[in-house]
């Protein structure tokens, strides 16, 4: 995937770059895989916020958000645990990284509008992956066909109407990954309608069916 210079935005929110850039340093070289989510990757990936980014969201899987927690920036507020609030479970763990306060999610599933969504990293999205930089360091960001189906589930049209908008612009780029997380997850046939009209291509495999 294509990578974006952090410089044109930074200079906004440089409390939030320089929190970026410890998380960077602390966890480069670790073996496992993590990508950036939520606002401070939509950002990266030119998608319009109604307002800037208040903290910093890290997906990874759970045997990865462990190991990671060990080398985690800042200081910990809290040792990993499961969380099953409303519709979500995940792994959480919390950390303040100078002003900016982290959250590190492994394994995070949704069940919502009877569709059932988990984040699979290392198998499903990392492949798909954009990349961002923070001085010498890479930022993996979560693919926005993520942030599109897990914001729709949620009801947060403010935020998958703006990532629509971005993913119409190249869906060969976004298209690809979107069959994927069609195949590897649960959907209503309401819901993939839903998804296509934001996007305007399809994203369900001829041959596919709900798994």
């Amino acid at each position: 995937m294509g990578q974006n210079e952090t410089s044109g935005w930074t200079e906004c929110y440089p409390e939030l770059h320089s929190a970026l850039l410890e998380m960077a340093k602390a966890w480069h070289g670790q073996p496992h895989t993590w990508l950036l989510g939520g606002s401070c990757s939509l950002l990266l990936q030119g998608v319009q916020l109604s307002q800037a980014p208040r903290d910093i969201d890290v997906y990874a899987d759970i045997t990865a958000a462990k190991a990671l927690h060990h080398h985690a920036p800042g200081r910990r507020m809290d040792e990993p645990v499961v969380d099953t609030t409303g519709p979500y479970a995940s792994l959480l763990s919390h950390y303040q990284v100078g002003a900016c306060s982290l959250e590190l999610v492994g394994g995070f599933e949704i069940w919502a509008r009877q569709s059932w969504y988990r984040t699979q990293i290392e198998q499903v999205l990392a492949p798909y992956a954009a990349e961002a930089k923070v001085h010498d360091y890479r930022l993996r960001l979560m693919p926005l066909a993520h942030e599109l189906l897990f914001n729709l589930l949620r009801g947060r049209e403010d935020r998958y109407v703006p990532i629509s908008l971005v993913m119409r612009k190249d869906p060969e780029i976004h298209q690809p990954v979107m069959i994927e997380l069609s195949r590897h997850n649960v959907w209503t046939p309401r819901f993939r309608s839903e998804v296509e009209e934001l996007v305007g291509f399809a994203w369900l495999e001829e041959a596919g069916e709900d798994q």
